[in-house]
């Protein structure tokens, strides 16, 4: 718990200040209970306080979050409405540390292939399914020569965690997670190293964020050998939005990342930024001046612009490298159209979130509407999406992939001064690895039971703290584990426990799965001949 503290407010303590609750974002008084759920159902609220919660009001979406959580509700329910507060608070602390980075470009992509617009080199993205994860919809980052892989992948409690498997010579470790405080019960995708190898990116939906996926960094420590507490990169690098695969460029100039914020679900925008290495922060206290910043304008100076990271190589022309230039110009022009119908509708929402009663019935009409007008764009967009693969494979077929690694690449954004060139997808690869260890460590029945014996073996172990209480807990408590070990600490607490782990990876490839059994606060401990162990 101390260590979830510790990431929950890094960005309050790095800047030396306390949470400032109503100070922030112009706040107006939450919505008043009463009037608000005589004429809303709880639909209609829950979709206003969402709506309140994307165009960054904060403080009204809790007010109004807070409304609804009076009303008889699952206990899903309740759940997923405790999590849209948290994420409504966790924006609110944000704001008092926002960037404002100097922004060179904004490109938008398709969903299903912006990541080769990266400037990380040519067949450096692996096809899934791969040895490493077996599902299509994510790409694997595997460079040639990498002697280290970090990637995202399902893991025992069936949730995306990131791992990383390192080169032996002709076998690969078996992959093991990063740390206790990288995984969440949520999704960690998109895993990138810095260029000096000291700084993880990656991107999240189960750690402290504001919803959706965030972005988050962490630092290898070499004392530990091992990575540091993740924090999230705040304003505009995070957002409502999903926001994910931020890298910086070996040349030291820039920083990309991608966000679906303002574009329709079928595509993302790729933003570049100048990198710095440490970014001043400021607190920002107008929601109209944080939409601004979070939208992440491009400044078009040329001067500040250096194509080197973006493009390397010759352009082949010819008359299939054109063919391939206009059926990508018309899935772009088609995405623009979705992109227009997308910002319609969000403005739409947006009004709902204010409107009266009586108007709240033909703005819905009208979003559902532009929605049903978007059906067909987006079918035309995947048979064009389809031709484009077409003519890629025709390339591969004629031979216009050369000799010295010059081929047929698309180029945008030249015309404002940064330029995205597509990198081509890697080749299907084959990874001898090691076998993990699979045996249980603990069993899940209906009926739990407790360690007859809660004498801990010599030497050093580690388990999977579950909770502790004041008092002894009861078979109902443990949740079907078994055996549940019980211990009485120093300050007179019972902490009950479970598996004994002769690794720390060990337990942790294990730690989902308690949390997901209902223990979402569980985590590692380790002890050494009976002791206790600070970590």
């Amino acid at each position: 718990m101390k260590k979830r503290l510790i990431v929950i407010f890094s960005l309050l303590l790095a800047a030396g200040t306390g949470l400032r609750g109503q100070e922030i974002l112009d706040r107006p008084q939450p919505l008043e209970v009463p009037v608000a759920r005589g004429r809303l159902s709880l639909e209609q609220m829950l979709q206003r306080a969402d709506s309140l919660h994307a165009a960054f009001r904060f403080q009204e979406a809790i007010g109004l979050y807070m409304s609804i959580s009076g009303a008889d509700l699952s206990a899903r329910a309740r759940e997923e409405l405790d999590r849209k507060v948290a994420a409504s608070q966790n924006g609110l602390n944000m704001t008092d540390f926002c960037a404002t980075p100097h922004v060179v470009a904004r490109q938008r992509f398709s969903r299903k292939d912006f990541f080769l617009f990266y400037p990380l080199g040519q067949r450096a993205w692996r096809p899934s399914p791969n040895p490493l994860d077996s599902l299509s919809e994510y790409p694997l980052y595997y460079p040639k020569d990498a002697k280290a892989v970090y990637f995202s992948a399902l893991d025992k409690a069936g949730t995306r965690s990131l791992f990383v498997t390192e080169d032996r010579d002709s076998l690969w470790s078996a992959p093991r997670l990063l740390s206790e405080d990288v995984t969440s019960t949520g999704s960690e995708i998109f895993p990138m190293l810095s260029p000096d190898g000291n700084t993880l990116y990656f991107a999240s939906d189960g750690l402290f964020g504001m919803g959706g996926f965030d972005l988050y960094s962490c630092t290898w420590d070499p004392e530990t050998q091992g990575w540091g507490s993740p924090v999230n990169l705040g304003f505009p690098f995070s957002s409502p939005g999903d926001d994910f695969l931020l890298m910086d460029t070996p040349d030291g100039k820039y920083t990309l990342f991608a966000s679906n914020r303002e574009c329709s679900r079928d595509s993302v925008y790729v933003y570049v930024v100048e990198y710095e290495k440490n970014r001043a922060r400021k607190a920002v206290r107008s929601y109209e001046e944080l939409r601004q910043i979070v939208s992440l304008r491009p400044e078009n100076n040329p001067s500040r612009i250096d194509n080197a990271s973006a493009v390397s190589g010759g352009v082949t022309d010819n008359a299939n490298t054109r063919l391939y230039m206009r059926k990508n110009q018309e899935a772009r022009a088609i995405r623009d159209s979705l992109d227009s119908y997308q910002k319609a509708i969000d403005a739409l929402r947006t009004r709902v979130a204010r409107a009266h009663e009586d108007e709240t019935a033909a703005l819905t009409a009208s979003i559902r509407d532009k929605e049903q007008a978007m059906a067909p764009l987006r079918v035309l967009l995947e048979e064009t999406e389809l031709e484009i693969r077409l003519v890629e494979q025709s390339f591969l077929q004629s031979g216009v992939v050369q000799q010295g690694g010059n081929e047929a690449r698309e180029v945008v954004g030249s015309s404002s001064g940064y330029t995205f060139a597509r990198n081509a997808i890697g080749p299907r690869f084959k990874m001898k690895l090691e076998k993990p260890a699979s045996r249980p460590y603990f069993r899940v029945s209906p009926v739990g039971r407790f360690a007859q014996d809660n004498t801990l073996p010599a030497g050093l172990v580690y388990q999977i703290e579950l909770f502790s209480s004041p008092r002894h807990a009861s078979v109902e408590d443990i949740g079907g584990l078994s055996p549940v070990y019980e211990r009485l600490t120093s300050n007179l607490r019972y902490t009950y426990s479970v598996g004994l782990y002769p690794t720390y990876d060990a337990a942790l490839s294990d730690l989902n799965v308690v949390r997901l059994l209902g223990f979402p606060d569980a985590r590692i401990v380790a002890f050494h001949d009976g002791r206790p162990v600070l970590r």
